[in-house]
Order: structure tokens, then sequence, then C-alpha cells
């Protein structure tokens, strides 16, 4: 900064970026001048500490999820299996939901029978959601051509839209014991059916899923690396007692646990509704990794179904937030709050956490040692990693589930992307 003076005995300063002169400053020697720039400078220092107090804070939330995957590594159980040659005759019933389903209607129901022929006590029905391309008639007239009985299957049409809506009509509808809902692109691995009923038969045990088959599913880096990372906190979760996060491409339950469950059909997450109603009930919520599945076109969610997703999942969070405390089972209250702390504290932490090390770095006029320099230094170290790549593009998706249930913008009308 070059400096001068001038008639008036004022301070002349010219403030310089790289030899650059940017602006004029004047400063008059004066108590009152003097007065406002220890003012100023006082300001600026709170407001400093208050950043300081606001990261510490943001940490917080941040770090709770990292903490509970250490956890879990550590507490990991073996989980005792069930032969199935033991398991109880109980009534079944497997319910395919679909809605313009043209493409998957044939190969899932072709991949479904087969199991259901191996249990006498097995029946089959198709909700079907008003398809508007010929789902209900290919179903009808396939089914008519299989092997299995007329009188083992029917498929039911719902006029009023919406996944939960056709599951809530076939299940006030039917009174056997054990449900199963699986997806019409969802490609399961053969001899589920047994593994659910060995699973079912454990009294504890209120619901049963299985884990997505990354290694077949054809998704991108970010899918790819979450899902695997998922399915193994999940299976951990199992093994220890209960899981708050199950896949709904293949749910299983038992009626007795759940007498009376409806899902709830102001908002989406079939399978977050289940296996909360499930944990508040007493019993089990469970994944069985020898269930797997992939989509039969081998693709992974499109951006705008991974947000349909987080939001249906923190929403069902959000209303059993009293589970992480109170009520339940004891065991799980720890999986559902760390559950809650991802999917619904972490992605806006994260956020404010970069917004305020960015903000505070730009008051401190440059990289210096100070927090703020290293908080965006760690920041764009981890961004510069594909893990934290997809960590970013999560919270990303997250955050704008989160905005859109804010200003009203819902998914509970099914309009499955094929």
């Amino acid at each position: 900064m070059s400096e001068g003076r001038n008639s008036d005995s004022s301070l002349l300063g010219v403030i310089t970026i790289w030899g650059e002169p940017v602006f004029l400053l004047i400063i008059t020697p004066s108590p009152v001048t003097h007065m406002y720039m220890v003012c100023l400078d006082s300001k600026v220092s709170a407001f400093m500490d208050n950043l300081v107090v606001i990261q510490i804070l943001l940490i917080i939330p941040i770090s709770i999820p990292f903490f509970y995957w250490l956890q879990m590594k550590i507490l990991r159980q073996e989980i005792g299996i069930t032969d199935d040659s033991k398991m109880s005759e109980s009534e079944i019933i497997v319910i395919l939901p679909m809605k313009n389903e043209e493409k998957n209607v044939e190969r899932k129901i072709s991949s479904v029978i087969p199991e259901i022929l191996s249990y006498d006590s097995a029946n089959l029905i198709v909700a079907d959601s008003n398809s508007t391309d010929g789902t209900f008639e290919l179903a009808r007239s396939f089914l008519e051509s299989s092997e299995l009985d007329e009188n083992r299957w029917d498929i039911v049409n719902f006029s009023k839209p919406g996944k939960n809506v056709a599951l809530n009509g076939v299940i006030g509808g039917n009174d056997s014991e054990i449900v199963v809902i699986s997806d019409a692109d969802a490609n399961v691995s053969t001899g589920w059916l047994g593994i659910v009923r060995s699973r079912l038969d454990d009294e504890e045990i209120g619901v049963v899923s299985g884990i997505e088959n990354v290694s077949k599913s054809g998704i991108g880096s970010f899918s790819s690396y979450y899902r695997r990372k998922s399915n193994h906190l999940r299976i951990i979760e199992s093994e220890i007692d209960s899981t708050p996060v199950l896949e709904g491409s293949l749910l299983a339950w038992r009626r007795s646990a759940l007498e009376g469950f409806r899902f709830s059909e102001k908002f989406n997450a079939d399978d977050a509704q289940l296996c909360l109603s499930t944990i508040r009930r007493g019993y089990r919520a469970i994944v069985d990794s020898r269930i797997t599945f992939e989509d039969f076109e081998l693709r992974g969610r499109t951006f705008s179904e991974s947000i349909r997703r987080a939001q249906g999942l923190s929403i069902a969070l959000i209303k059993s937030a009293d589970l992480a405390i109170v009520g339940g089972r004891k065991k799980a209250r720890r999986a559902v709050f760390n559950a809650i702390a991802l999917y619904v504290f972490f992605p806006w932490a994260a956020l404010f956490f970069t917004i305020n090390s960015i903000i505070a770095l730009y008051i401190s006029q440059g990289i210096s040692n100070s927090w703020e320099s290293y908080s965006v230094i760690s920041i764009f170290l981890i961004l510069l990693t594909p893990q934290g790549r997809s960590l970013a593009i999560g919270t990303i998706i997250s955050n704008v589930a989160h905005v859109q249930a804010i200003i009203g913008k819902r998914y509970n009308k099914w309009e499955p992307v094929r």
C-alpha cells in the first residue's frame, strides 16, 4: 500500500493486489476514526468467533456417522440361520405392485412362479395401479398359460393412483400370515422364498429384506460406492438386532407381528414405513445377505429416483424419531439414531460446514495457518477422492429432496421410471 498526505493532513492509502491498484483508502487520524476502526475490528473478531463456534457445532452431526461405522465393525456378530426344512406351513401371499410395466410384467411373473410352486401354501396377486400400457392384460394372459393353478393367482386393478394405495387394497382383502411384496423391475436371486420363511419363523423377526447385488447392477460410481457401504452396514445392524433402512425390491413380513398395519398414502417409502413400524412394535427388521437382487436391465437409479427415495426415507425417519430414544427395540435405538443423523442432519451440516468455511476464509483474506484455511483445504482434498465426490453427490440429493418436501413437492403418486 502506497501512502501520502493531503492538505487537511488525512492519510491517503492505495490498496493494491498483486501490484494493481484496487481502491483508495482515506483515513483521517482523528479520535472518531480511530474509535470506528477499533469498533469495526472488534465486530469482525466477534463475527469470526461466532463462525468458529458454528464450525465446531457442525462437526458433531458430521462425525456421528463415521464413529457409528467404526463402532459397528467392532460390535459385529454372527447370525443364526434356521433350517428351512423345519418351517411351519404358514399361508403366503406374494404381491407384485405394477404400473405401466409392459417391459417387466412377463419376466417378473416368470421369475416368481418357480418360488411359489415350491410351496403349496403360497399364492400370487398382481396389484395393477391403473396401467395404461396393457400391463393388466399381459399379466392375465401370461398367468393363464403358466403352470400356476388359476385358483392360486389373481390380478386386481386400482383406479386410484399410488403404490401404497394398491398395496393397502390387497393387504386389506387378504389374511395370509406371511406377506411378500416385490418390485416389478427387481430380479431376485433364486431360493428367496425359502429364506424368507426360515427367517420369519423366528418370532422376534417381523420383517425381512435383502441387499442389492452391486456387482451386477451396472450402477455408476456414486451408487456403487454408496450401495456397497450401505449393504455392509445393514448386514451388521441386522446381525446385532435391527436395521432402520430396508430395500423395497423385496419385503416380507409376518401379519401377526404387524396386525392392522397399513402404508401411509401421503408419502412414498413403503420399505421405510414397514421397517420402522416393525421396530416400533418391538420386532426385528433385518436384511439377509443370501437374498440379492438387481434391476432386470442392470440399470442404476436415476437422479430423480434417488431424490424420491431420499425424501421418503427422510420423512419416515423424522416421523419415527422417537424410536431413537424411547419405545420399540432398545438394541435398535442406536441404528435409528444414526440413520436420522446420516440422512436428515448430515447433508445440511456438510452444506453449512462448507459455506461457513468459505465465508471465514473470505473474511480472513487468504490462505494462512488458521482453522478456516484448514477447513477449506480438507473439503478440497475430500472432493479429490471418488468417495468424497460420492459423498458430495449424496449430500446434494438429500438436500434437494428435503427442500422439495418443505415446499410441498411429494412423491406419493407412483410414476415408475423405466
